[in-house]
């Protein structure tokens, strides 16, 4: 067996798609290295996604995972692994810089599997948003559309609130924001909001403390 063969083979045996079955995607989907992409055979990656080198989508167990239309991995080592649960990623931007998103379903012992006691650790990622820099996001959480996951910081059991993106002039109408380094857990934020990291987690802040000189805009 030659090496080609021999890591064809290996993609296989752990799930994946081989390097020749990653490159049969295009011109759907854009993969700028095929050689350095992990795509799991259960994986659902739709028209007009851009994959740089380094990405990897994994779907394990009973895990789904759905990559829609028009998001962007990368450039940057971007990993996303669906472990029992449900990544959703819409048309969002996840890097530059490392970015890691995980859903790993735990289900408490005498507790079955899709009951109403069973803890969803499901991870959505809506149109708009981004996560860059470093950035780690642990199911369960929801990142609306619009929305910011932005340095080293690792977030779990949040909900980003939805809004406008990050080139709206008004910060008040952006999805909320979650930056800084360290982790932060359990926050519930909406639009124009802001949770900065640093040694603790800050209060909640509005954007536009960071940005006092931009225009507002009055709904009509």
């Amino acid at each position: 067996m030659n090496s080609a063969d021999a890591l064809d083979s290996a993609r296989r045996g752990a799930g994946f798609l081989t390097p020749d079955e990653v490159a049969a995607l295009a011109p759907d989907v854009l993969v700028l290295d095929p050689a350095s992409v992990l795509v799991g055979r259960s994986v659902t990656i739709e028209r007009g996604v851009v994959l740089y080198p380094g990405t990897v989508l994994e779907a394990r167990r009973a895990g789904s995972l759905v990559v829609r239309a028009g998001a962007r991995l990368g450039p940057g080592p971007v990993a996303v692994i669906a472990d029992g649960s449900r990544v959703e990623i819409g048309r969002a931007e996840l890097g530059p810089g490392p970015v890691t998103v995980v859903a790993i379903d735990v289900v408490s012992p005498g507790t079955v599997q899709d009951s109403p006691g069973a803890a969803s650790a499901d991870v959505v990622v809506g149109d708009g948003a981004r996560l860059s820099g470093g950035c780690v996001v642990e199911g369960p959480a929801a990142i609306g559309d619009g929305a910011q996951v932005i340095g080293t910081v690792s977030v779990r059991d949040v909900v980003l609130g939805a809004g406008a993106d990050r080139h709206h002039p008004d910060p008040d109408r952006r999805g909320a924001v979650v930056k800084g380094t360290g982790r932060i857990h359990g926050v519930r934020l909406g639009a124009g909001d802001v949770v900065v990291g640093r040694t603790a987690v800050s209060a909640v802040e509005r954007q536009r403390d960071h940005h006092p000189e931009a225009p507002r805009f009055t709904d009509t």
